[in-house]
């Protein structure tokens, strides 16, 4: 059981990280810092389809991680 708990914080841990690293390249990438648009190539047509889903799946994954996160404090 020890173990199961270590699992779900570090997994909780590392997907909050990766979402918050996906939420701020979705602002780089919409304010052009670093001219990102034209180093990925990127289409301005879809640009906004782009950012929909990367901020969405972000967002989801954020919200995922915080709850794996909260269950791993409550077991401690």
């Amino acid at each position: 059981m020890r173990s199961r708990k270590t699992v779900v914080g570090i997994f909780g841990m590392l997907q909050s990280f990766i979402a918050l690293t996906l939420i701020i390249f979705t602002c780089i990438l919409y304010f052009n810092f670093f001219d990102v648009q034209t180093f990925l190539n990127i289409a301005t047509s879809y640009l906004y389809l782009y950012l929909t889903v990367t901020i969405a799946y972000g967002f989801i994954s954020l919200i995922s991680g915080v709850f794996l996160l909260l269950e791993w404090w409550e077991k401690r």
